[in-house]
């Protein structure tokens, strides 16, 4: 249990972070990646003049900007073989006479 200055020393240490619009951000990763992550972290955070161009990098690598809603994903090109397993649930109940 922490004592009660270990407590207001944590609580002002989170909210100054806080005041400078940082957030904590926990993550589990391979160990050898530890490293990787810990640097990426700490440039995002005190390097702003190098942050621009990793997060530059990183939403190109990892984000698709096209893809926004599941309409942009199931009317893409994809092959159909790609939604295979998406919709084999059939509905058990709950169907109504429809009048074509």
């Amino acid at each position: 249990m922490a004592t009660k200055s270990q407590r207001k020393a944590t609580r002002t240490h989170r909210r100054r972070a806080a005041a400078r619009g940082l957030v904590r951000v926990e993550v589990q990763a391979a160990k050898n990646d530890a490293s990787l992550i810990r640097a990426l972290a700490e440039t995002l955070r005190d390097r702003p003049e190098r942050a621009a161009a990793i997060r530059s990098t990183l939403a190109n690598a990892l984000l698709d900007p096209d893809v926004k809603t599941a309409f942009d994903v199931f009317g893409s090109d994809l092959p159909d073989e790609a939604f295979d397993g998406v919709f084999d649930q059939t509905r058990r109940d709950g169907w109504r006479e429809v009048d074509l």
